[in-house]
Order: C-alpha cells, then structure tokens, then sequence
C-alpha cells in the first residue's frame, strides 16, 4: 500500500504531479486544500462515520475520523483551547507556512498543539495507506516509515516564475515575490520544527527537477520509485 510525500518549490508543480501520482497509482490525494474541507464538514461527517469506522468509503469520511481522533486527543490532553470544535480545527489547517509564526512569537495556535495534531492526522493517513499526501512537513513526519516515499520537486527560477504567473494572473515582479516569501516561509517551518534544511536531497528518497519534463512525465518516474520502494517494505512470505 503505497504512501508518498510530495514536498516542492514553489512553482514546481506539486499539486500537479501529485494529482498525477495519484491518479495513475489509484491512491487518495490530500493537500492542504482537502485537510480544510474536511475539517469544515467534521460536525455532520463524524455523526455519521465514527460509529462504523471499517465501512468508511469515502476520503472525506477518513480525514473527519482522523480529525475527529485530533480533536479528542487534544481534549484528553487538556489543550482545550484552540481545538474547542471543528470551526478552530478548519482554522488551524488553513494555516499556510506563511502564517506559522518563524520565532516564539505569539500566534494562533501553540507550536506542540499545531504539530501534535497534523502529526496524528497524517501518521493516521500513513498507517492506512494509498495515499498521496502533499506538504505539511510530511517527509519528516513519515521519515522512519520504510514503506513511505519522499519526493522533491524543483524547477529553475524563471520557469517557476512563469508557471506562476499562469496560475495566478500576476506579472514577473509579484509572481517572483510570492515565489520566494513562500519559499523562505517553507525553509523556516523546517528549520523550527525540525532543525532541518529543507532543501537537503538527503530528506527525500527522489528529487525530480521538472523545469524539462511535463508534469505527467515527473509522476510517472515517482510512481516507478514509489511501486520500488512499497515492494522493498512488504513483508516477504515463504
């Protein structure tokens, strides 16, 4: 069953060749995007899961389960605030790595409540497997997973510029910009959570530069690694 972990530059074309890994692979895809909607309907999702969790069938039924274990968990250890519900929970995963404060300053949610509780919603994520999961720190979370993998993806400067000038509607200047505050912003979560230079290729199992090849080209390699590495961690029978 095989988990992959798609970390990126921005511009690189994460979501894309995470889509794809996906898709070929038939696994779930869960960014940040998808963590968020499923935390906005955990009040009328959970009702209805939590009772049969074996017979869950959908992704969104599967996050509001593992949201739910979050929500309890931060209840059982006495962190009831922020996590008082699903609202302050859909908060705290829309969080992007800009909004993760990079000192002690004050911020939203306390840094151990924050990485407690996306650690159990994707170590949960893992332990069941077929899943693509973007971000989040994800390679670090899943680091000792053997059946797990990490993949980077980069770009040259001016192709990632361009992807995001495409994307968002902006000119060179400000797509240039939203490039490196995201960047410096995603280097700074790693190095305060971790102690870690996310740019390291020793973090990943595969770094993938697609300033050359298409998206689905890049997919296609991860998903030969990542059917590798998923037979190299299955148990051999005799």
């Amino acid at each position: 069953m095989p988990v992959v972990t798609v970390s990126s530059q921005y511009g690189a074309g994460a979501r894309q060749v995470g889509r794809a890994i996906a898709d070929e692979l038939v696994l779930q895809y869960v960014d940040q995007a998808v963590l968020v909607d499923a935390a906005r309907q955990l009040g009328v999702t959970v009702k209805s899961v939590s009772k049969h969790d074996e017979c869950m069938d959908t992704l969104r039924q599967r996050l509001g389960h593992f949201l739910q274990r979050a929500l309890e968990r931060s209840a059982a250890g006495g962190n009831v605030d922020p996590l008082m519900g699903a609202g302050n929970l859909e908060l705290m995963l829309a969080q992007s790595y800009q909004d993760v404060p990079e000192s002690d300053a004050p911020a939203f949610i306390d840094d151990r409540t924050y990485l407690e509780t996306v650690i159990g919603v994707l170590t949960d994520l893992a332990q069941r497997g077929d899943v693509v999961i973007l971000g989040r720190g994800s390679q670090m979370l899943l680091k000792d997973r053997s059946d797990t993998l990490h993949i980077q993806l980069v770009a040259d400067e001016e192709t990632r510029i361009a992807r995001v000038m495409e994307w968002e509607s902006v000119d060179a200047d400000e797509a240039r910009r939203r490039a490196q505050e995201f960047n410096r912003h995603r280097a700074a979560f790693h190095k305060k959570f971790w102690n870690v230079d996310v740019w390291d290729p020793r973090l990943y199992d595969v770094v993938i530069n697609t300033t050359a090849i298409s998206y689905e080209q890049a997919g296609a390699i991860a998903c030969v690694a990542a059917e590798a590495k998923s037979a190299l961690a299955a148990p051999v029978r005799g």
